[in-house]
C-alpha cells in the first residue's frame, strides 16, 4: 500500500492501534498474545492490534481489536509509543499507536481462544517490531509499579503484604526483602493499613491493607527511593 499527500509527497498508509496487556501469572509477568491469521507473516504470533477505521479515535480502537482477537473486555489503558518507522510493515507505511493494559490473567478464558499468554523474557519469534514494542511496554510499567496504583486490579480489596509483594515481585521481576518492602510500601502513600487482620494459618495475623485510591491511575504519585531490593533467583 502507498499513498501521497496533496503535494505529492510519500504518507503514511493506514494507522493502527495496538495493546499491549500484561499480566503476572505464575510469579512471572507475561504478555497477551494472538497468531495472525492472514498475510501479512501469517501463523506468527503478535500483539492483538489492527487498523482504525474513519470514526474511531487510537485508543477505541485498541480496545476493540483487544476485545474482538482475545475476548477481554473493557481494560483500563494508557498510551505508550507511536511507532513509525517506514519499514515496520511490508505492506507499507502503517504507523502504529500502543497501548499499555495490565489486567489480571484470569479475565482471559483459555479455551476456544486464538489468545495465549507468553511470559516477557520467553517470548516466541514475533510480527513486525511487536518485541521491541512489548519490551517498551515492560519498561514503563516496571518504572511505575513504585509510583502509582497499577496493582490495584490485581489484588483483593483488603490484603495483606506477604500478597502485595508476590504481585509486585511478579510485576518488577525482583525479590524483595519482606521488611524492606512492607516498610517501602507504607511509605510511598499507594497504601493504607485497614486496622484489620486476618488469620492465615500459624503465627500472628497478619495486618490488611487497602490502596488509598482504587481508580486506577498510571501517573507518578510522588517521586521516593523504592524498596531495597535483590536480584530475582534464576533456575
Amino acid at each position: 500500500m502507498r499513498a501521497v499527500n496533496s503535494a505529492g509527497f510519500a504518507a503514511p498508509a493506514g494507522l493502527t492501534a495496538l495493546p499491549v496487556v500484561l499480566a503476572p501469572v505464575a510469579g512471572k509477568l507475561h504478555v497477551l498474545l494472538v497468531r495472525r491469521e492472514e498475510e501479512p507473516r501469517a501463523g506468527m504470533w503478535s500483539l492483538p492490534g489492527g487498523f482504525m477505521s474513519g470514526d474511531e479515535r487510537p485508543e477505541e480502537t485498541a480496545q476493540r481489536k483487544l476485545t474482538e482477537k482475545t475476548g477481554v473486555g473493557a481494560v483500563y489503558m494508557e498510551q505508550l509509543q507511536t511507532y513509525g518507522d517506514p519499514r515496520r510493515d511490508p505492506r507499507g507505511w502503517i504507523p502504529s499507536v500502543a497501548y499499555l493494559g495490565l489486567i489480571d490473567a484470569a479475565v482471559l478464558r483459555e479455551r476456544g481462544s486464538a489468545a495465549r499468554w507468553f511470559p516477557v523474557d520467553a517470548l516466541p519469534p514475533l510480527a513486525f517490531d511487536h518485541a521491541a514494542v512489548i519490551a517498551d511496554g515492560v519498561e514503563r510499567l516496571r518504572g511505575k509499579v513504585w509510583w502509582s496504583n497499577i496493582a490495584v486490579g490485581l489484588l483483593p480489596e483488603q490484603f495483606t503484604m506477604p500478597q502485595a509483594r508476590r504481585v509486585f515481585e511478579a510485576i518488577s521481576g525482583v525479590t524483595y526483602e519482606p521488611s524492606n518492602f512492607r516498610r517501602g510500601l507504607e511509605q510511598s502513600g499507594l497504601v493504607r493499613a485497614t486496622g484489620r487482620v486476618v488469620k492465615n494459618g500459624p503465627g500472628r495475623p497478619a495486618a490488611l491493607y487497602e490502596f488509598v485510591d482504587r481508580q486506577p491511575a498510571w501517573s507518578t504519585r510522588r517521586s521516593r527511593v523504592p524498596a531495597t531490593v535483590r536480584a530475582a533467583e534464576t533456575s
